[in-house]
Protein backbone atom coordinates (compact mmCIF):
# COMPACT_ATOMS: atom_id res chain seq x y z
CA UNK A 1 0.00 0.00 0.00
CA UNK A 2 1.30 3.06 -1.22
CA UNK A 3 2.82 5.79 1.97
CA UNK A 4 0.54 8.72 2.66
CA UNK A 5 2.57 11.55 1.46
CA UNK A 6 0.82 13.90 3.76
CA UNK A 7 3.13 13.84 7.33
CA UNK A 8 6.72 13.77 8.03
CA UNK A 9 9.29 12.51 6.01
CA UNK A 10 13.05 11.50 5.70
CA UNK A 11 15.41 15.12 6.14
CA UNK A 12 12.78 17.06 7.83
CA UNK A 13 13.10 18.40 11.05
CA UNK A 14 11.25 16.24 14.22
CA UNK A 15 9.33 18.44 16.38
CA UNK A 16 9.40 17.69 19.88
CA UNK A 17 7.29 20.42 21.73
CA UNK A 18 6.35 20.19 25.43
CA UNK A 19 2.46 20.24 26.09
CA UNK A 20 1.76 23.94 26.76
CA UNK A 21 3.57 24.31 23.51
CA UNK A 22 1.55 21.97 21.49
CA UNK A 23 -1.04 23.59 23.27
CA UNK A 24 0.35 27.18 21.84
CA UNK A 25 0.92 26.04 18.64
CA UNK A 26 -2.64 24.85 17.77
CA UNK A 27 -3.84 27.63 19.25
CA UNK A 28 -1.89 29.61 16.50
CA UNK A 29 -2.48 27.55 13.58
CA UNK A 30 -6.48 28.17 14.62
CA UNK A 31 -5.97 31.43 15.02
CA UNK A 32 -4.40 31.79 11.21
CA UNK A 33 -6.85 29.05 9.62
CA UNK A 34 -9.39 31.01 11.30
CA UNK A 35 -8.31 34.45 9.37
CA UNK A 36 -7.75 32.70 6.13
CA UNK A 37 -11.31 31.29 6.51
CA UNK A 38 -12.96 34.89 7.17
CA UNK A 39 -10.55 36.13 4.21
CA UNK A 40 -11.99 33.45 1.58
CA UNK A 41 -15.83 34.76 2.57
CA UNK A 42 -15.19 38.52 2.20
CA UNK A 43 -12.87 37.32 -1.29
CA UNK A 44 -16.27 35.92 -2.53
CA UNK A 45 -17.97 39.17 -1.97
CA UNK A 46 -15.03 40.88 -2.91
CA UNK A 47 -15.39 39.17 -6.60
CA UNK A 48 -19.19 39.51 -6.85
CA UNK A 49 -18.80 43.47 -6.03
CA UNK A 50 -16.03 43.83 -9.02
CA UNK A 51 -18.32 41.81 -11.79
CA UNK A 52 -20.21 44.08 -14.20
CA UNK A 53 -23.38 45.62 -13.59
CA UNK A 54 -23.62 44.12 -10.12
CA UNK A 55 -24.33 47.61 -8.50
CA UNK A 56 -27.71 47.16 -9.96
CA UNK A 57 -28.32 44.37 -8.19
CA UNK A 58 -26.86 44.35 -4.88
CA UNK A 59 -27.01 48.13 -3.08
CA UNK A 60 -23.51 46.97 -0.79
CA UNK A 61 -21.80 46.95 -3.64
CA UNK A 62 -21.13 50.83 -3.85
CA UNK A 63 -17.87 52.18 -3.55
CA UNK A 64 -17.35 52.75 0.21
CA UNK A 65 -18.71 48.88 0.73
CA UNK A 66 -16.18 47.47 -1.97
CA UNK A 67 -13.09 49.53 -0.20
CA UNK A 68 -14.47 48.15 3.53
CA UNK A 69 -14.37 44.34 2.33
CA UNK A 70 -11.12 45.02 -0.24
CA UNK A 71 -9.55 46.36 3.37
CA UNK A 72 -10.74 43.51 5.61
CA UNK A 73 -10.11 40.65 3.25
CA UNK A 74 -6.37 41.84 2.51
CA UNK A 75 -5.69 42.05 6.20
CA UNK A 76 -6.90 38.94 6.84
CA UNK A 77 -5.61 37.31 4.59
CA UNK A 78 -2.31 38.46 3.88
CA UNK A 79 -1.80 40.16 7.17
CA UNK A 80 -3.24 37.75 10.03
CA UNK A 81 -2.62 34.70 8.03
CA UNK A 82 1.44 35.45 7.26
CA UNK A 83 1.71 37.11 10.98
CA UNK A 84 0.05 33.74 12.73
CA UNK A 85 1.77 31.65 11.07
CA UNK A 86 4.68 33.22 11.89
CA UNK A 87 4.13 33.11 15.48
CA UNK A 88 3.17 29.67 14.87
CA UNK A 89 6.48 28.66 13.52
CA UNK A 90 8.06 30.66 16.44
CA UNK A 91 6.67 28.33 18.68
CA UNK A 92 7.50 25.52 16.62
CA UNK A 93 11.48 26.51 16.28
CA UNK A 94 11.66 27.88 20.16
CA UNK A 95 8.76 25.78 21.93
CA UNK A 96 8.28 28.12 24.91
CA UNK A 97 4.74 27.20 25.88
CA UNK A 98 4.10 30.39 28.31
CA UNK A 99 5.61 32.68 25.26
CA UNK A 100 3.07 31.07 22.99
CA UNK A 101 0.22 31.33 25.07
CA UNK A 102 0.92 35.35 26.14
CA UNK A 103 1.55 35.81 22.86
CA UNK A 104 -1.56 33.88 21.21
CA UNK A 105 -3.81 35.91 23.54
CA UNK A 106 -3.04 39.11 22.40
CA UNK A 107 -2.81 38.42 18.93
CA UNK A 108 -6.48 36.97 19.24
CA UNK A 109 -7.72 39.83 20.96
CA UNK A 110 -6.69 41.89 18.07
CA UNK A 111 -7.96 40.18 15.78
CA UNK A 112 -11.58 40.47 17.40
CA UNK A 113 -11.30 44.22 17.38
CA UNK A 114 -10.03 44.42 14.02
CA UNK A 115 -12.95 42.66 12.67
CA UNK A 116 -15.79 44.08 14.70
CA UNK A 117 -15.36 47.66 12.95
CA UNK A 118 -15.64 45.91 9.53
CA UNK A 119 -19.06 44.17 10.56
CA UNK A 120 -20.61 47.22 12.00
CA UNK A 121 -19.55 49.67 8.83
CA UNK A 122 -17.21 51.86 11.09
CA UNK A 123 -14.09 53.63 10.27
CA UNK A 124 -13.44 55.22 7.34
CA UNK A 125 -11.33 53.33 4.24
CA UNK A 126 -7.90 53.62 3.36
CA UNK A 127 -6.48 51.58 0.72
CA UNK A 128 -2.69 52.40 2.06
CA UNK A 129 0.02 50.28 0.78
CA UNK A 130 1.09 46.93 2.64
CA UNK A 131 -1.59 47.27 5.48
CA UNK A 132 -4.50 49.00 4.13
CA UNK A 133 -6.90 49.90 7.44
CA UNK A 134 -10.36 50.97 8.73
CA UNK A 135 -9.53 54.55 10.52
CA UNK A 136 -10.78 53.55 13.33
CA UNK A 137 -9.43 53.88 16.78
CA UNK A 138 -10.21 49.77 17.81
CA UNK A 139 -9.85 48.64 14.06
CA UNK A 140 -5.97 50.41 14.79
CA UNK A 141 -5.69 49.40 18.07
CA UNK A 142 -6.51 45.84 17.33
CA UNK A 143 -3.83 45.54 14.15
CA UNK A 144 -1.03 46.35 17.03
CA UNK A 145 -2.05 44.55 19.40
CA UNK A 146 -1.75 41.75 16.98
CA UNK A 147 1.80 42.32 15.96
CA UNK A 148 2.50 42.83 19.57
CA UNK A 149 0.97 39.11 20.17
CA UNK A 150 3.38 38.15 16.96
CA UNK A 151 6.61 39.84 18.48
CA UNK A 152 6.36 37.65 21.53
CA UNK A 153 7.38 34.31 20.45
CA UNK A 154 9.76 36.12 17.91
CA UNK A 155 11.79 38.64 20.25
CA UNK A 156 11.49 35.31 22.80
CA UNK A 157 13.44 33.18 19.49
CA UNK A 158 16.11 36.19 19.10
CA UNK A 159 16.87 36.14 22.63
CA UNK A 160 16.76 32.00 23.56
CA UNK A 161 17.71 30.73 19.93
CA UNK A 162 17.13 26.98 20.18
CA UNK A 163 20.42 24.65 20.00
CA UNK A 164 20.02 22.64 16.98
CA UNK A 165 21.08 22.57 13.55
CA UNK A 166 18.20 22.49 11.28
CA UNK A 167 17.05 24.50 8.55
CA UNK A 168 14.02 25.89 10.36
CA UNK A 169 16.39 27.88 13.25
CA UNK A 170 17.82 30.35 10.93
CA UNK A 171 14.78 31.06 8.25
CA UNK A 172 12.22 31.26 11.28
CA UNK A 173 15.06 33.32 13.50
CA UNK A 174 15.56 35.86 10.83
CA UNK A 175 11.80 36.10 9.83
CA UNK A 176 11.25 37.20 13.92
CA UNK A 177 14.54 39.67 13.47
CA UNK A 178 13.04 40.86 10.36
CA UNK A 179 8.91 41.57 11.85
CA UNK A 180 10.90 43.24 15.20
CA UNK A 181 12.43 45.68 12.56
CA UNK A 182 9.02 45.69 11.07
CA UNK A 183 7.78 46.99 14.23
CA UNK A 184 10.87 49.21 14.56
CA UNK A 185 10.04 51.38 11.63
CA UNK A 186 6.09 51.69 12.14
CA UNK A 187 7.54 53.28 15.95
CA UNK A 188 9.85 55.54 14.74
CA UNK A 189 7.60 56.69 11.66
CA UNK A 190 4.74 57.50 14.23
CA UNK A 191 7.83 59.34 16.09
CA UNK A 192 8.52 61.18 12.96
CA UNK A 193 5.39 62.91 12.63
CA UNK A 194 4.82 66.85 12.58
CA UNK A 195 4.12 68.23 16.12
CA UNK A 196 0.54 68.40 16.17
CA UNK A 197 -0.12 65.96 12.93
CA UNK A 198 -3.07 63.50 12.49
CA UNK A 199 -2.11 59.95 12.58
CA UNK A 200 -4.93 59.35 10.88
CA UNK A 201 -4.21 61.66 7.90
CA UNK A 202 -0.33 60.07 7.30
CA UNK A 203 -1.43 56.25 7.49
CA UNK A 204 0.41 55.71 4.08
CA UNK A 205 3.66 57.37 5.76
CA UNK A 206 3.38 55.23 8.87
CA UNK A 207 2.69 51.56 7.35
CA UNK A 208 5.43 52.60 4.42
CA UNK A 209 8.81 51.58 5.62
CA UNK A 210 7.33 48.70 7.63
CA UNK A 211 5.56 47.20 4.40
CA UNK A 212 8.58 47.07 3.14
CA UNK A 213 10.18 45.39 5.76
CA UNK A 214 7.38 42.93 6.09
CA UNK A 215 8.00 41.74 2.11
CA UNK A 216 11.48 40.77 3.65
CA UNK A 217 9.63 38.93 6.53
CA UNK A 218 7.30 37.17 4.01
CA UNK A 219 10.41 35.99 1.59
CA UNK A 220 12.47 34.56 4.62
CA UNK A 221 9.09 32.59 5.18
CA UNK A 222 8.62 31.28 1.99
CA UNK A 223 12.33 30.24 1.42
CA UNK A 224 12.39 28.80 5.06
CA UNK A 225 9.46 26.55 3.18
CA UNK A 226 11.37 26.14 0.15
CA UNK A 227 14.21 24.68 2.61
CA UNK A 228 11.98 22.41 4.97
CA UNK A 229 10.02 21.15 2.54
CA UNK A 230 12.71 20.37 -0.26
CA UNK A 231 14.87 18.78 2.40
CA UNK A 232 11.64 16.27 2.31
CA UNK A 233 11.06 16.50 -1.29
CA UNK A 234 14.55 15.81 -2.60
CA UNK A 235 16.53 14.26 0.22
CA UNK A 236 18.91 17.52 0.83
CA UNK A 237 17.44 20.92 0.70
CA UNK A 238 18.32 23.49 -2.40
CA UNK A 239 20.80 25.54 0.03
CA UNK A 240 23.64 23.87 1.96
CA UNK A 241 23.69 24.79 5.52
CA UNK A 242 26.14 27.51 5.72
CA UNK A 243 24.69 28.81 2.16
CA UNK A 244 21.01 28.87 4.02
CA UNK A 245 22.67 30.43 7.11
CA UNK A 246 24.69 33.16 4.48
CA UNK A 247 21.02 33.87 2.37
CA UNK A 248 19.15 34.75 5.99
CA UNK A 249 21.87 36.60 6.97
CA UNK A 250 22.25 38.57 3.94
CA UNK A 251 18.04 39.09 4.27
CA UNK A 252 18.34 40.74 7.85
CA UNK A 253 21.49 42.88 7.11
CA UNK A 254 19.67 44.05 4.10
CA UNK A 255 16.66 45.44 6.15
CA UNK A 256 18.76 46.81 9.31
CA UNK A 257 19.12 50.54 6.92
CA UNK A 258 15.16 50.37 7.32
CA UNK A 259 15.13 51.78 11.01
CA UNK A 260 18.42 54.00 10.34
CA UNK A 261 16.65 55.89 7.48
CA UNK A 262 14.12 56.94 9.79
CA UNK A 263 16.81 58.22 12.47
CA UNK A 264 18.80 60.44 9.85
CA UNK A 265 16.26 61.48 7.59
CA UNK A 266 12.15 61.06 9.49
CA UNK A 267 11.67 64.63 8.88
CA UNK A 268 12.13 64.21 5.03
CA UNK A 269 9.43 61.64 3.97
CA UNK A 270 9.56 61.88 0.36
CA UNK A 271 13.28 61.04 0.59
CA UNK A 272 12.16 58.20 2.84
CA UNK A 273 9.87 57.10 0.73
CA UNK A 274 12.35 56.84 -1.85
CA UNK A 275 15.48 54.87 -0.20
CA UNK A 276 12.63 52.30 1.44
CA UNK A 277 11.54 51.48 -2.74
CA UNK A 278 15.58 51.41 -3.28
CA UNK A 279 16.27 49.30 -0.59
CA UNK A 280 13.58 46.78 -1.26
CA UNK A 281 14.83 46.65 -5.10
CA UNK A 282 18.58 46.21 -4.02
CA UNK A 283 18.18 44.49 -0.70
CA UNK A 284 16.01 41.97 -1.25
CA UNK A 285 16.80 40.26 -4.51
CA UNK A 286 19.98 38.73 -4.11
CA UNK A 287 19.22 36.35 -1.37
CA UNK A 288 15.84 35.68 -2.78
CA UNK A 289 17.13 34.65 -6.56
CA UNK A 290 20.19 32.60 -4.15
CA UNK A 291 16.93 30.73 -3.05
CA UNK A 292 15.18 30.57 -5.89
CA UNK A 293 18.04 29.07 -8.68
CA UNK A 294 19.30 26.47 -6.06
CA UNK A 295 15.95 25.13 -5.65
CA UNK A 296 15.29 25.71 -9.57
CA UNK A 297 18.55 22.97 -10.05
CA UNK A 298 17.30 20.96 -7.07
CA UNK A 299 13.88 20.32 -8.86
CA UNK A 300 15.91 19.78 -11.89
CA UNK A 301 18.36 16.75 -10.11
CA UNK A 302 14.89 15.32 -8.78
CA UNK A 303 13.73 13.10 -7.69
CA UNK A 304 10.76 14.67 -9.14
CA UNK A 305 7.36 12.66 -6.89
CA UNK A 306 4.35 14.86 -7.97
CA UNK A 307 2.43 12.28 -5.08
CA UNK A 308 4.87 13.81 -2.78
CA UNK A 309 2.91 17.02 -0.98
CA UNK A 310 6.40 18.50 -0.16
CA UNK A 311 7.60 18.38 -3.71
CA UNK A 312 4.53 19.34 -4.80
CA UNK A 313 4.40 22.71 -2.80
CA UNK A 314 8.36 23.27 -3.46
CA UNK A 315 7.50 23.30 -6.99
CA UNK A 316 4.12 25.27 -7.36
CA UNK A 317 5.15 27.87 -4.40
CA UNK A 318 8.29 28.41 -6.67
CA UNK A 319 6.35 28.50 -10.02
CA UNK A 320 3.42 30.59 -8.88
CA UNK A 321 6.36 33.21 -7.24
CA UNK A 322 8.40 32.97 -10.79
CA UNK A 323 4.98 33.92 -12.63
CA UNK A 324 4.11 36.93 -10.56
CA UNK A 325 7.88 38.20 -10.52
CA UNK A 326 7.77 38.05 -14.33
CA UNK A 327 3.96 39.76 -14.22
CA UNK A 328 6.25 42.69 -11.92
CA UNK A 329 8.47 43.51 -14.66
CA UNK A 330 5.34 45.23 -16.72
CA UNK A 331 3.20 46.57 -13.42
CA UNK A 332 3.12 50.26 -12.97
CA UNK A 333 1.14 50.53 -9.89
CA UNK A 334 -2.08 52.48 -11.70
CA UNK A 335 -4.17 49.60 -13.24
CA UNK A 336 -4.60 45.82 -12.01
CA UNK A 337 -1.46 44.60 -13.38
CA UNK A 338 0.30 45.71 -9.63
CA UNK A 339 -2.49 43.35 -7.72
CA UNK A 340 -2.08 40.26 -10.65
CA UNK A 341 1.97 40.38 -9.95
CA UNK A 342 1.32 40.59 -5.75
CA UNK A 343 -1.77 38.40 -6.09
CA UNK A 344 0.11 36.00 -7.68
CA UNK A 345 3.41 36.11 -5.55
CA UNK A 346 1.38 36.35 -2.01
CA UNK A 347 0.29 33.01 -3.67
CA UNK A 348 3.16 31.25 -3.89
CA UNK A 349 3.95 32.38 -0.53
CA UNK A 350 0.65 30.68 0.50
CA UNK A 351 1.47 27.54 -0.94
CA UNK A 352 4.46 27.46 0.80
CA UNK A 353 2.76 27.94 4.45
CA UNK A 354 0.29 25.95 3.58
CA UNK A 355 2.62 23.24 2.51
CA UNK A 356 4.35 23.84 6.22
CA UNK A 357 0.86 23.50 7.92
CA UNK A 358 0.27 19.93 6.44
CA UNK A 359 3.91 18.59 6.32
CA UNK A 360 5.29 19.78 9.30
CA UNK A 361 3.00 21.55 11.84
CA UNK A 362 0.03 19.53 12.18
CA UNK A 363 2.56 16.20 12.05
CA UNK A 364 4.00 17.81 15.07
CA UNK A 365 0.72 17.54 16.68
CA UNK A 366 0.08 14.29 16.14
CA UNK A 367 -2.47 15.44 13.35
CA UNK A 368 -1.90 13.71 10.44
CA UNK A 369 -4.82 13.05 8.71
CA UNK A 370 -5.75 10.75 6.11
CA UNK A 371 -6.92 12.36 2.66
CA UNK A 372 -3.69 12.67 0.51
CA UNK A 373 -5.36 13.20 -2.63
CA UNK A 374 -7.90 15.91 -1.56
CA UNK A 375 -4.99 17.66 0.01
CA UNK A 376 -3.09 17.29 -3.58
CA UNK A 377 -6.22 18.42 -5.42
CA UNK A 378 -6.30 21.53 -3.25
CA UNK A 379 -2.95 22.40 -4.42
CA UNK A 380 -4.08 22.58 -7.77
CA UNK A 381 -6.81 24.14 -7.19
CA UNK A 382 -5.27 26.93 -5.43
CA UNK A 383 -2.33 27.12 -7.85
CA UNK A 384 -4.28 27.12 -11.34
CA UNK A 385 -6.97 29.55 -9.57
CA UNK A 386 -4.52 31.88 -8.47
CA UNK A 387 -2.42 32.02 -11.99
CA UNK A 388 -5.61 32.85 -14.15
CA UNK A 389 -7.14 34.87 -12.20
CA UNK A 390 -3.65 36.67 -12.13
CA UNK A 391 -3.16 36.59 -15.68
CA UNK A 392 -7.10 38.43 -16.04
CA UNK A 393 -6.39 40.79 -13.74
CA UNK A 394 -3.06 41.36 -16.03
CA UNK A 395 -4.92 41.51 -19.30
CA UNK A 396 -7.26 44.09 -17.93
CA UNK A 397 -4.55 46.49 -16.64
CA UNK A 398 -2.83 45.56 -19.77
CA UNK A 399 -5.90 47.39 -22.00
CA UNK A 400 -6.64 49.96 -18.77
CA UNK A 401 -8.32 49.01 -16.17
CA UNK A 402 -7.88 50.75 -12.68
CA UNK A 403 -7.13 49.19 -9.25
CA UNK A 404 -8.95 49.35 -5.89
CA UNK A 405 -11.87 50.78 -8.18
CA UNK A 406 -15.43 48.26 -8.41
CA UNK A 407 -18.93 48.69 -10.73
CA UNK A 408 -18.96 51.16 -12.86
CA UNK A 409 -15.59 52.96 -12.47
CA UNK A 410 -13.32 50.65 -13.53
CA UNK A 411 -14.47 51.47 -17.51
CA UNK A 412 -15.49 48.04 -18.79
CA UNK A 413 -15.94 49.72 -22.27
CA UNK A 414 -14.11 47.46 -24.47
CA UNK A 415 -14.43 43.44 -24.82
CA UNK A 416 -11.05 42.78 -23.78
CA UNK A 417 -11.46 44.26 -20.58
CA UNK A 418 -14.54 42.20 -20.01
CA UNK A 419 -12.59 39.26 -21.16
CA UNK A 420 -9.75 40.13 -18.58
CA UNK A 421 -12.36 41.09 -15.46
CA UNK A 422 -14.38 37.34 -16.38
CA UNK A 423 -11.48 35.63 -16.29
CA UNK A 424 -10.30 36.77 -13.33
CA UNK A 425 -13.83 36.53 -11.84
CA UNK A 426 -13.60 32.54 -13.09
CA UNK A 427 -9.78 32.31 -11.54
CA UNK A 428 -10.64 33.95 -8.23
CA UNK A 429 -13.57 31.35 -7.96
CA UNK A 430 -10.84 28.38 -8.36
CA UNK A 431 -8.26 29.70 -5.86
CA UNK A 432 -11.59 30.38 -3.08
CA UNK A 433 -12.72 26.85 -4.13
CA UNK A 434 -9.13 25.56 -3.24
CA UNK A 435 -9.08 27.93 -0.38
CA UNK A 436 -11.70 26.62 1.09
CA UNK A 437 -10.38 22.83 0.63
CA UNK A 438 -7.30 24.21 2.68
CA UNK A 439 -9.70 25.62 5.61
CA UNK A 440 -11.75 22.54 5.81
CA UNK A 441 -9.00 19.86 5.72
CA UNK A 442 -7.30 22.42 8.27
CA UNK A 443 -10.00 22.51 10.45
CA UNK A 444 -10.73 19.01 10.56
CA UNK A 445 -7.48 18.02 11.59
CA UNK A 446 -7.22 20.68 14.58
CA UNK A 447 -10.60 20.49 15.52
CA UNK A 448 -10.26 16.47 15.99
CA UNK A 449 -10.23 14.90 19.32
CA UNK A 450 -6.58 13.20 20.05
CA UNK A 451 -6.30 10.82 21.95
CA UNK A 452 -2.77 11.03 24.28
Amino acid sequence: MPRDPVGPGPGGPNLRLEPLARRALHGWLLLGVGALAIAGVLALLLAIARAPGVETWFPWADQSAFRKILISHVVFAFVLWFWAMLGGLAIATRGNGRVGIAGLAMATLGAAMILVPALIGQGEPVLANYIPVLLDPVFLAGIALFAVGVAVPAAFLLVRPPQRDSAMVPGITSAGALFVLAIICFALAWRSLPAGADPFGHVDTLFWGAGHMLQFVYTALLMTAWQVLGAQAFGMPPLGRDAWRLVCALLVIAAVPGPILYMVMGDQPAIVHSAFTGLYKFGLPIPLAAGAIATVIRIWQGPRDWRSLPFLTVILSLAQFLFGGALGIFADGGDTRTPAHYHAEIGGVNLGLMGLVFVLLLPALGRLGSESRAVRIQFWLYFVGQAVASAGLFIGGWVGVARKVAGAEQGLDTDLKRFGLALALAGGAVAVAGGVMFIWLALKRLLARVEG
